[in-house]
């Protein structure tokens, strides 16, 4: 057993859950459960050290064997607690079994370096109980004296007063409200100037949590008003109110390392967006535009030294929007790992050939029965390793699910070339989804790799 380890621990459900003021209705944190458990999978990529993986329950063995042959390593030690919450964390303290094993992966060990999602209660709980037992803890998050500046950065509201704290920093102009009346008054007078608003509550996921209002000639008013009655993201206040502001397709975004003392390290991607939502990530040489990058990387400077002023530490990104008046605008903070994260240590792994990585991390399916790993998406990416192409999917327990969709990320000359490649292997798996498993297997039919 090395001396230190990491221990992966991607609590994505309960850190998009500790929302104290939100009343999650069941089906709601049903939908938060399945999605947040859904992209756990991309955690295999988040370390390529002498590592333990707490994976939830349902992962497939077949296709973690075969991502880690494609990364040239063996599969890890896996701890995969029941699954009585969804909450990983939480289930693992709860389970003397998972327990039990966590201790027998980490045994002989000195050092354990947690490599999680974000900051939660129950990630403290679980670095007091291995240090119990004599293992030095390395948290990659704020210590819990600071945990409130996780809390207060991850608040979208934080964007608004770090644009009083620090030059540069620009967010679409906007109006904060504290009710009702003060929310359609807001509204109101934007959109009726015949503009857009995009109204924000304090914390938000998976599309979760932001709205646009448009005028009112198609109906759309009514839906809007509609989406922030039934949405329990939007059921307290304050909310913010912003213009909308047109932009360019693609939005960039920096990650930033907060560390002790520590010159910022900074990733930088462009994200594609549909609407409100997040799609898909490009990072590497390239894909940023020099300029854009030097203002990203003074943004990114500034949010570094003002989040390590209250006691943050780990990552968090930045989310901008490039305006069509030329300003960029940032349109939020998380103050969490990112979903570029795998693809920021898959451009690591390969850093001396210059690869771009671009991930897509949920590309919809057409399921005409049930879909399998092994069946459907084994063979098409078998194809393309035996062709030499670093194309892996990244989560695949999300073939099931009540919107079933694959993620596929790609090691290629350039973007464009990432997103040809994952686009072909999403039509294959459709195809084999279809019945068409032939036309998927024939030489022909993937000789545009």
């Amino acid at each position: 057993m090395p001396e230190t380890i990491d221990l992966v621990i991607p609590n994505i459900v309960e850190f998009n859950l500790k929302r104290e003021l939100l009343d999650f209705d069941p089906g709601v944190e049903h939908d938060l459960v399945e999605h947040g458990t859904g992209f756990t999978d991309q955690c295999v990529f988040w370390s390529a050290e002498d590592r333990v993986l707490v994976l939830p329950a349902g992962y497939s063995p077949e296709w973690l064997a075969d991502v880690h042959a494609g990364l040239g390593g063996s599969v890890p030690p896996v701890v995969s607690p029941a699954p009585r919450t969804g909450r990983l964390v939480h289930d693992l303290l709860g389970d003397d079994r998972a327990l039990a094993a966590l201790h027998a992966a980490t045994d002989g060990a000195r050092v354990v370096r947690f490599l999680s999602f974000g900051a939660s209660p129950e990630l403290y709980s679980l670095a007091a109980l291995l240090r119990s037992r004599g293992l030095e803890v390395r948290l990659d998050v704020a210590d819990p004296q600071h945990y409130w500046s996780c809390e207060y950065l991850e608040s979208k509201l934080s964007c608004v007063d770090l644009a009083s704290h620090l030059p540069g920093f620009r967010v679409p102009r906007g109006i904060s409200v504290a009710s009702w009346d003060q929310l359609k008054g807001a509204v109101t007078a934007i959109v009726g100037s015949g503009g857009r608003a995009v109204v924000k509550s304090m914390y938000g996921v998976g599309g979760y949590g932001s709205a646009i209002a448009r005028s009112d000639a198609d109906g759309s008013i009514r839906r809007f008003w509609q989406t922030l009655r039934r949405e329990p993201f939007f059921g307290t206040f304050p909310l913010t109110v912003q213009d909308y502001v047109e932009h360019a397709a693609d939005c960039p975004a920096v990650d930033v390392l907060v560390g002790e003392g520590e010159e910022p390290r900074m990733e930088f991607s462009m994200l594609g967006v549909d609407g409100l939502r997040y799609q898909s990530l490009a990072i590497g040489p390239g894909v940023v535009d020099p300029g854009l990058e030097e203002r990203l990387s003074a943004l990114g400077t500034a949010v570094h030294g003002f989040a390590e002023s209250l006691g943050y530490r780990g990552w968090l990104t930045i989310d901008c929007l490039l305006g069509l008046d030329g300003q960029l605008y940032v349109t939020e903070i998380n103050a969490r790992r990112s979903g570029a994260m795998h693809t920021i240590t898959l451009a690591e792994r390969w850093a001396d050939e210059s690869l771009v990585v671009y991930t897509h991390d949920a590309l919809p399916l057409r399921l005409t029965g049930v879909a399998s790993y092994t069946a459907h998406v084994r063979p098409v990416f078998e194809e393309l390793w035996a062709r030499g192409v670093r194309a892996y999917p990244s989560t695949v327990r999300t073939l099931s699910g009540h919107r079933p969709s694959l993620g596929i990320v790609v090691c290629a000359k350039s973007a464009a070339d990432g997103e040809r490649i994952a686009g072909q292997a999403h039509r294959a798996v459709n195809a084999a989804l279809a019945g068409a498993a032939a036309a998927v297997t024939q030489p022909a039919a993937v000789s545009h790799w």
